[in-house]
């Protein structure tokens, strides 16, 4: 008798080798699939970027994706899939205003009245319960605006502007206040702010990578054109490298499309994307950030025993944070991390007036306690000036949430997509594990 012929393994194309790329190939893998990842940059990992300072090797910080909050369940069971062990990255806060500092709040305090407390918590717990035509009005409005609708003060707008903005990463005039209800009304007391990756998120991007197979993760890859028919998906770009340029073909049963929305208009289509789904991604805004890492010779901010330091500011530092804290090491490390107007703004500045700046703003804020501040090194990170990425992560603007992501998330014949934009955690690294994950057992 003929011997048995094994049937032909399935074949995934990933466009975009960011943590939602990664984790969807990961899963395709383990279910026996074949998997190619095509990533245009030289480095995997997306919005993840992990910076080692040439003097402080052994403490890794973050210019891109920071926090797994106690909720973020998909990322915590692959973390511990892959054994890659989480260390506390909570932080106590405190606000300056160029003359006066605030109380230091820990990771979990309420900062505003005991009026505005009860407000939020009363508007908490009715949104819980708020049918979908309720969710589509609140859609409708900013952050700020429902905010002042429950009687919040303008100092307590403005308060609230400083720490919020850094989870949008624009203004909370601008955010969707039902996209902000949704994470604030229903995670945890210290909104998400709990972990990191032990040695650098970056680990899991590496560790992905490496389960994923050697070969299967192609880096500076350009996707120019994405064909399918009712046999399968073929994908066609250029491969870079030293050598030259050469083109790029990978045949396959299905194609997880894994990049922001606003690189899809790169892409020749064919067939073409919907109308609706090729506006709704050109409509999708990413939010505008820019991360500064100063290295210190000394640590000259107090050291709060269960949490890290960290101050929020209108000034050039905004919110800045000790990316050094829990890790070994002689030097300090400081992250300014500006949103908006302000991002763009600094972005212009040089390194020195960035090291200059930040350092004048939190010494001033400490004094008269600081004796002595001495930076060594500075690097700085604006998504929104990143080629591949257009910035940080979506902002879903009031009326855009139920409108766009819907029509975002449909499959595209045998193209899924994924990433943050799609998530119900949203803007966090978890709203892309979740999302890859997803698309690939929805092929599977």
């Amino acid at each position: 008798m003929p011997g048995k012929v094994s049937p032909k393994p399935h074949h995934c194309v990933v466009v975009g080798a960011g943590l939602a790329g990664l984790a969807a190939a990961y899963t395709l893998v383990r279910a026996r699939w074949k998997v190619t990842v095509l990533e245009a940059q030289d480095r995997i990992g997306g919005r993840v970027f992990t910076h080692r300072f040439k003097e402080a090797k052994d403490q890794p910080c973050e210019l891109g994706g920071e926090w797994i909050g106690k909720d973020h369940h998909a990322m915590r069971r692959l973390c511990s899939e892959l054994k890659l062990d989480l260390q506390r990255h909570r932080y106590s806060y405190y606000f300056w205003d160029s003359r006066n500092s605030s109380k230091v709040y820990g990771p979990t305090a309420w900062d505003l009245s005991r009026k505005a407390e009860k407000a939020f918590d009363k508007f908490a717990k009715r949104f819980k319960k708020f049918s979908d035509c309720e969710n589509r009005l609140l859609d409708q409005v900013d952050w700020w605006t429902q905010l002042q609708r429950l009687g919040f003060t303008d100092q307590e707008l403005r308060q609230r502007d400083l720490g919020d903005s850094t989870d949008f990463g624009e203004s909370i005039r601008q955010c969707s206040a039902y996209v902000a209800a949704s994470e604030y009304a229903r995670s945890n007391d210290t909104d998400e702010v709990d972990a990191k990756i032990l040695g650098g998120n970056d680990q899991l991007a590496k560790e992905l990578e490496k389960r994923i197979g050697p070969g299967h993760v192609r880096r500076n890859v350009t996707v120019k054109r994405i064909r399918q028919d009712h046999a399968g998906v073929t994908v066609d770009g250029v491969h870079h490298s030293k050598g030259g340029s050469n083109s790029l073909r990978v045949n396959a049963d299905f194609c997880i499309c894994a990049i922001p929305t606003h690189r899809y208009r790169f892409i020749r289509w064919s067939p073409g994307l919907p109308e609706d789904q090729f506006n709704a991604a050109l409509e999708l805004q990413y939010s505008r950030i820019m991360k500064t890492l100063i290295l210190y010779q000394n640590q000259f901010w107090p050291a709060p025993s269960h949490a890290g330091f960290s101050l929020m500011t209108s000034r050039a530092s905004d919110f800045c944070f000790d990316s050094s804290f829990g890790q070994p090491g002689k030097y300090g490390i400081l992250c300014s991390y500006a949103v908006g107007d302000k991002a763009d703004d600094l972005a212009e500045e040089s390194d020195r007036n960035l090291m200059k700046w930040i350092t004048e703003d939190v010494v001033a804020s400490l004094a008269p306690r600081v004796v002595s501040a001495i930076p060594v090194k500075v690097q700085r990170q604006v998504w929104q000036r990143e080629k591949w990425t257009g910035g940080a992560y979506a902002l879903y603007r009031p009326g855009q949430w139920f409108r766009l992501q819907p029509i975002l998330f449909r499959p595209h014949g045998r193209v899924l997509f994924a990433g943050e934009h799609l998530a119900k955690w949203q803007g966090f690294m978890e709203g892309a594990v979740s999302t890859g994950q997803a698309a690939a057992a929805a092929i599977l």
